[in-house]
Parts: C-alpha cells; structure tokens; sequence
C-alpha cells in the first residue's frame, strides 16, 4: 500500500505538476536522509530484544527478581526504565520488561492492566541519543544534542515518574 502511495504521490504531485523525475528523486533522497538513522536505530534495538528473550536472559532475569519483596508495579517500572536507559528503546524496554515480569504478574496476583501502565511508564524513563525518538524530535526542532537532552529527556522522565505515581495511586483505589 505504501508503494503505490508513492508511486500515485509521484506521478500526482511530481511529474503531474510539471516536475522532472530528477527533482521529484531528489525530493525523495532528501527525505530517506532524514529518517535512515532512525529507522537503523528501531531495527537494532529489535534485534537486541530478539537476543536478549532467544538466549533466555529475560527468563533468568525473571526467576532472580522473582524473589524480591517488591510491589509488583514498581519493579515493573524499575526493569522497564533501566532498559530503557540502557538500551535507548521504548519498545525493546516494554516489550522485553514485559516478558521478563510475565511469569511474575501470574504468581503475585498484580492486576495486569496496571502492570501494563507500570512499564509502559518506565518504558519513557530518560529518552537519550540511543532513542529514535530523540532524534526526530531533535531533527524536527532543530535542536543540538545538549537542548535535546535537557528538554525531551527531562521531559519524558516526568512523564514517567508521573506515570508511576498515577498507577501507584490506582492500585491503592482499586
């Protein structure tokens, strides 16, 4: 579907208009430059999800903190925001502090919805130069690293410390 946007965009709103094929392929290496690094950023962080669950370290990872006396909600939190600082990834940290925290929700009787909400929350701790998103907000914005840093990242930490406390509070009225 998106070939033939391209394809009907082309011929619509290139060569229709009078614009030469050159142009309208200058146009469009112009926009691949914008988002290659993005997108070689998104497909790494996948990969290392993929490794981390096929070598079984996200279950070892799952026994050991199994043991902890930790509301379930705030270790949730805490393992999706260290992956996401270590790793730059909201996706790789949720999907990947969810399947390590999977066979825990079961055992400690922790309401999965809210669960969801834990991590996702953690997953938006620290947004950093390994993040896809930084960098679009960066480029966007056109930003240096440092106001990027000291704006998105901030930014995005409140947000998910709030996001704690927001749940946090949800468990208790529910």
């Amino acid at each position: 579907i998106m070939l033939l946007a391209v394809g009907v965009a082309t011929f619509t709103l290139g060569t229709g208009m009078g614009k030469k094929m050159e142009e309208v392929m200058k146009v469009y290496g112009d926009a691949v430059k914008d988002v290659a690094m993005i997108l070689l950023i998104v497909a790494g962080a996948g990969v290392l999800k993929q490794v981390f669950i096929d070598s079984g370290v996200s279950k070892e990872i799952g026994v050991a903190l199994a043991g902890w006396q930790m509301n379930p909600l705030v270790l949730g939190w805490i393992i999706a925001a260290v992956i996401r600082v270590c790793l730059g990834s909201a996706t790789v940290a949720g999907l990947t502090a969810a399947g390590i925290l999977a066979p825990i929700v079961v055992s400690s009787g922790a309401d999965p919805n809210l669960m969801v909400l834990s991590i996702g929350a953690g997953s938006l701790m620290f947004s950093h130069v390994n993040d896809a998103g930084f960098w679009l907000f960066k480029e966007y914005f056109n930003l240096s690293i440092r106001d990027t840093l000291r704006s998105w990242s901030i930014m995005e930490s409140i947000v998910a410390v709030v996001g704690l406390i927001g749940v946090l509070i949800l468990d208790a009225i529910i």
